[in-house]
């Protein structure tokens, strides 16, 4: 069974949906207010990121995708090459207005069990003590 990490937080911004998304720092991640509903009917749609100069002006920039999961319990988004993924219920109840955020969650790195079999007992360990 697959486990996943808390990595972030979506939200309904007016009709569009807003991602937090722990580590993104190039400005707002957002799924526009017309692709919302494409989403929830099963489509895939574009993430956008927002940032606002200095001077005023605004720049809006692709980010990732955004889908339904194979199963069609989740929608996952893609950023950059890292998933994330929020429970249907979840974002349905965000978009309906129901709950305030839903959690985004991440794949847990899966571990390599025979090569940390393969490491010796005592590895990393200070061996002088000089």
């Amino acid at each position: 069974m697959q486990k996943f990490n808390p990595c972030g937080e979506v939200r309904k911004d007016h009709r569009a949906l807003a991602l937090n998304v722990d580590g993104w720092t190039l400005g707002r991640l957002v799924v526009a207010a017309d692709d919302v509903p494409a989403l929830l009917r099963g489509r895939e749609v574009d993430i956008n990121f927002v940032q606002e100069r200095d001077d005023g002006e605004v720049f809006v920039g692709y980010a990732g995708r955004a889908r339904p999961s194979r199963s069609g319990k989740a929608f996952t988004f893609w950023i950059e090459g890292h998933m994330a993924t929020v429970p249907r219920r979840g974002l349905e109840a965000v978009v309906a207005g129901k709950l305030e955020k839903a959690r985004l969650s991440a794949p847990a790195p899966i571990i390599d069990a025979d090569e940390e079999q393969r490491r010796p007992i005592d590895e990393g360990l200070i061996r002088s003590f000089a």
